[in-house]
């Protein structure tokens, strides 16, 4: 069974895919960059997560998330 931060890391990180694609293309917008910018921020935050996930700490990622969402910032 796949993690809830896992499986947000991935869902995070096809959007932000998406979006390069379109910046790629030259029909990103000014949303689409401040978008990406917050899924940035928001993978590392998760990525944290994901590696005390892993060394055994209980994780969930409602509640947790906001623990150091201004980390690196």
């Amino acid at each position: 069974m796949q993690s809830k931060v896992l499986k947000k890391i991935e869902e995070l990180s096809e959007e932000r895919e998406r979006l390069l694609s379109r910046e790629g293309e030259h029909h990103a917008t000014a949303a689409d960059h401040a978008r990406i910018k917050e899924i940035e921020h928001s993978l590392e935050v998760l990525w944290d997560l994901r590696r005390r996930e892993l060394a055994g700490e209980d994780i969930d990622p409602d509640e947790d998330f906001y623990d150091q969402y201004d980390r690196y910032r």
